[in-house]
């Protein structure tokens, strides 16, 4: 249900009509249409009087469409496409075009293609790339994909990543490295997908079967290179070494830069995997994350000396760098504590400790029934004590007196809450980071560590619903399933180039709220009658009065990416 909204500015009421929509499971308000102040409503009120009944109006989604075409045309995405990809035409497009436009579907609502005649007539998209939504069926994307081979893909992706990076001066040097997974509905029974296989997926569906995506993305506005679709059920620190070979020959073919640093979190750490990083030339250095549990004398260091490093304009992080020889190799460590992960994991702690009471009261309960089953030998009761209080230091923590010396008829228990105070403070809060950047500073190191989130980022948006979204996926075999990854990426693609655009007006905006932002400006189609005209009326085009955010956006991207003003 639709209601008005008023913002004050500077003193003056700004009215909007919103509606509350439920996005990722939360009420969020949404703005259906910006009215302006009370002036503005007036002027628009007492206008519309004197409009003719005649007129006929109708209106479409225009601006995210439109910006995302004009910088796709701005550096000729669809040229580099087709001249990789096998030539196709089908209803008057190429397989580049029709790729494109399948991209900046998935970039504004990820739907299926059979969804794609319907929604899209909703946008000024057809009158834009002029095509008739009619003919653009399922069947003529699937026509289009067809015959589309994995390296293709790798090569219209390269040749890509060389012309924007040359374009914006963007040095690769530094790079996130890291892997997620999606699910499908391939049914279990379909032996033409070779990668989509059962694994721990990162979305708790580990009963279907998932693909697995391997990405790297620079420094500057996260722009994703290299992707690698490969199978589901192959970890992290399995897959590495692949991913890096196929990087070394890829990397090679648009940059001659030779001192890159991957950045990465412990998922990928191995002795054999760093090894791997100097194994060729060129030799790659690294930021990692590394588990303390293999350096657990750097957990006796007292967080007192630790220091306060600045990155950025405002985060502080307290930290302790010092070098350790990590599997025959010297490395520079750098301790972190975070007072927010110390407050999570101490929670966490508490919760975990709530849950193995509640197993011993029940165990107890058992053992002091005279009709319970169970059996009490104490070698018995002594495996289920250890099996429920194993972990989170439960064995440390909880101190339990048994009644009984061969048959145990009763425990009691209690918590040490002064032992476990102590390793809280020693454990947690803490996390390492290892690299080979001698000669770089805490604050160089750690700042390009924390870049890490701008994959994580890329990530999350193409996991979002509502936009760039990789699901749901309705392909069954592989080349599809890479093709239709690949659209998914290059939609990412396109809205990073927005917000590099936009940042370089001095608008700091991430992607999902850039497409939110154009998705709200409208066209307006205004009919009028005119005997003299086709049709017998006359058609204006009008972009609806746009919010202050909307015309700052908006006017950014008229000077630097469309043709034309609009």
């Amino acid at each position: 249900m639709a209601n008005l909204q008023k913002v004050k500015s500077k003193g003056i009421s700004y009215y909007s009509i919103v509606e509350c929509r439920r996005i990722n499971g939360k009420p969020t308000p949404v703005t259906i249409a910006y009215l302006g102040n009370i002036e503005n409503i007036l002027n628009m009120f007492n206008s519309s009087k004197n409009v003719s009944r005649d007129l006929e109006f109708k209106s479409y989604s225009y601006g995210a469409v439109y910006a995302l075409w004009q910088i796709a045309q701005k550096h000729h995405i669809s040229k580099y496409l087709n001249s990789f990809f096998p030539q196709q035409t089908r209803n008057g497009f190429s397989r580049g075009e029709t790729l494109l436009l399948a991209a900046i579907y998935r970039a504004i609502y990820p739907g299926s293609k059979n969804e794609f005649s319907e929604r899209i007539s909703e946008t000024s998209l057809p009158s834009i790339a002029k095509f008739d939504p009619e003919k653009m069926t399922s069947q003529h994307f699937w026509s289009q994909m067809h015959g589309i081979e994995e390296k293709m893909l790798y090569d219209a992706e390269d040749a890509i990543a060389e012309k924007i990076l040359n374009y914006y001066n963007i040095n690769p040097s530094k790079l996130s490295l890291d892997y997620t997974n999606y699910f499908t509905y391939i049914d279990s029974n379909n032996k033409k997908s070779k990668i989509a296989k059962r694994g721990h997926n990162k979305q708790k569906r580990d009963d279907l079967r998932q693909f697995s995506l391997g990405l790297v993305t620079t420094k500057e506005f996260a722009i994703p290179l290299c992707s690698y679709v490969y199978e589901g059920n192959i970890t992290d620190v399995a897959v590495f070494p692949k991913y890096l070979e196929l990087f070394r020959k890829r990397i090679s073919h648009y940059t001659d830069t030779k001192d890159i640093t991957l950045i990465y979190d412990n998922g990928s750490v191995s002795k054999k995997n760093l090894a791997e990083l100097k194994s060729q030339k060129p030799e790659y250095h690294y930021i990692c994350a590394f588990s303390l549990n293999s350096c657990k004398e750097l957990l006796d260091i007292p967080v007192t000396d630790y220091t306060t490093v600045r990155i950025g304009e405002d985060k502080d992080i307290l930290c302790y760098r010092t070098a350790r020889d990590i599997w025959g190799d010297k490395k520079d460590a750098i301790l972190i504590y975070s007072e927010d992960l110390y407050i999570g994991q101490y929670k966490g702690l508490l919760v975990s400790i709530r849950k193995k009471e509640q197993e011993l009261q029940k165990l107890k309960e058992k053992l002091r029934n005279p009709k319970s089953r169970i059996s009490k030998k104490a070698s018995d009761i002594d495996a289920r004590i250890k099996k429920i209080i194993n972990g989170d230091f439960g064995e440390s923590i909880f101190e339990i007196n048994k009644t009984g010396i061969r048959i145990i008829k009763d425990i009691d228990f209690t918590v040490n809450y002064d032992v476990m105070e102590v390793l809280c403070h020693k454990h947690y809060g803490k996390r390492l980071l290892i690299t080979d950047r001698f000669s770089w500073t805490t604050e160089e190191i750690l700042e390009a560590y924390w870049e890490q989130s701008t994959i994580e980022n890329i990530f999350k948006d193409s996991k979002n619903r509502h936009h760039f979204s990789v699901q749901p996926q309705f392909h069954w075999t592989d080349p599809k399933v890479r093709v239709h990854t690949f659209c998914c990426l290059l939609g990412l693609l396109l809205t990073s180039l927005l917000k590099k655009e936009l940042a370089d007006a001095g608008i700091k905006i991430e992607n999902r709220k850039i497409i939110d932002v154009l998705s709200g400006i409208r066209e307006v189609y205004i009919l009028t009658p005119d005997k003299k005209a086709r049709n017998d009326f006359n058609v204006q085009k009008k972009l609806e009065q746009m919010s202050p955010l909307q015309e700052k956006v908006w006017t950014a991207l008229g000077k630097n990416v469309f043709s034309k003003g609009k």
